[in-house]
C-alpha cells in the first residue's frame, strides 16, 4: 500500500486517540470535582430542640472564631464551675448530634458536675460561614476555646470531646493548644485510610480509589484549599491525656486504626476502649451509663 493511503489513516486513528483521551480527562476531571464538592461541601441542618428538653438550665451564647471573626453561636451549661468540657459535633451535624444524642449527653455529664459548652462549628446550625469538612478547625475551637477560658476556667481546665471530623479535629487543635484533657470518639487516623475503608465498605475496588485520589486531592486542593493534615501526623504533639473509644461497627475508621493513633500519641497514660456491638459514633446511645462512666471519670482525673 503506498504511503500517501496509510498516512490518512494513521492521522484519522491519531485524531480517534485524541478525542478519546480528552473525553476520558473531561469524565476524570468532572468526576474528582464531584468527588470534592460532594466531600467538602456540608449543608446547613437546623437546630432542632434545646437543653430544655432534657431539663436543664442554660444559656444562648455566641463567640467569634480566631482571625476571620465569623460568630459561632451555641448553649452553655453550667455546671459546678470547676471543670468544662467542649462538645464537638460530627462534620455533617450540629450542636444537636443526633447520632451522638448530645443533648441526653451534655445532661448527663452536666449531671457529673461538669460545664458544657455545646456549640455549632461554622455553616452549621445557627453559626455564620460556610460548612467545609476539616477546614478553619484552629479557628473554629479556637474561638470556643477562648470563649470558654473567658468564663474564668484555665486550660488545664477545659476537655474537649470530639466525634468523628470533630474528633479528628479536636486532636489537630490540641497538637497546637494547650488543652486539659481529650476524648474522640470514632477518630480516624487518616482521610486516605478512610476513604479507602468507605470504598471497602461499599465494594468498590481500591484500583478506582488509587485512580481517582490524586484528582480528588488536587481538586479539593484547587477548590477549597484543603491541604491533608491527618490526626496520625500530629497525634504526638498532644500534650494532653487522651481517652480513644472506637465502636466495633464503625464503617469509618478500625480498631486497628484506633490502636495505631494510642501507640503514635506520646502520652504513657492514655488509653482506648473498644464499644462491643455499636455504630460509628453511637456509643452513648447503645451504653449510656457505662459511657458517662468512663467519660466523667477519665475528665474528672485529667482536668486540673
Amino acid at each position: 500500500m503506498p504511503d500517501t493511503a496509510r498516512r490518512p489513516r494513521k492521522s484519522r486513528w491519531l485524531k480517534i486517540l485524541a478525542i478519546v483521551l480528552a473525553v476520558c480527562l473531561l469524565i476524570y476531571t468532572g468526576l474528582s470535582i464531584f468527588g470534592a464538592v460532594a466531600t467538602m461541601e456540608i449543608p446547613r441542618l437546623p437546630v432542632k430542640g434545646s437543653p430544655a428538653d432534657v431539663g436543664l438550665a442554660y444559656e444562648d451564647v455566641s463567640f467569634h472564631s480566631n482571625v476571620d471573626d465569623l460568630l459561632l453561636t451555641g448553649w452553655f451549661i453550667p455546671g459546678d464551675g470547676v471543670k468544662a468540657i467542649i462538645v464537638v459535633h460530627g462534620g455533617f451535624q450540629n450542636r444537636v448530634d443526633e447520632v451522638v444524642d448530645t443533648l441526653d449527653l451534655a445532661r448527663d455529664l452536666n449531671h457529673q458536675g461538669f460545664d458544657i459548652l455545646l456549640f455549632d462549628l461554622r455553616g452549621r446550625g445557627d453559626s455564620q460561614g460556610k460548612g467545609r469538612s476539616l477546614l478553619n478547625i484552629d479557628r473554629d475551637l479556637g474561638g470556643a476555646f477562648d470563649y470558654v477560658k473567658s468564663r474564668g476556667f484555665t486550660p488545664s481546665q477545659i476537655g474537649i470531646l470530639g466525634f468523628c471530623s470533630g474528633a479528628a479535629s479536636a486532636c489537630i487543635f490540641a497538637s497546637q493548644e494547650d488543652v486539659g484533657a481529650l476524648v474522640l470518639d470514632g477518630c480516624f487516623a487518616s482521610v486516605t485510610r478512610m476513604i479507602y475503608r468507605q470504598a471497602a465498605e461499599r465494594h468498590i475496588p481500591a484500583i478506582f480509589v488509587d485512580i481517582f485520589l490524586p484528582g480528588l486531592r488536587l481538586s479539593t486542593f484547587t477548590l477549597y484549599h484543603y491541604r491533608e493534615l491527618d490526626p496520625i501526623q500530629v497525634v504526638g504533639s498532644v500534650k494532653a491525656p487522651i481517652f480513644f473509644i472506637h465502636e466495633q461497627y464503625d464503617d469509618l475508621t478500625t480498631l486497628a486504626d484506633t490502636q495505631l493513633l494510642l501507640e503514635t500519641s506520646s502520652n504513657a497514660s492514655n488509653t482506648l476502649w473498644e464499644i462491643s456491638g455499636t455504630l460509628h459514633s453511637e456509643g452513648y446511645k447503645n451504653n449510656p451509663a457505662e459511657y458517662i462512666q468512663r467519660v466523667a471519670a477519665f475528665f474528672n482525673s485529667s482536668l486540673s
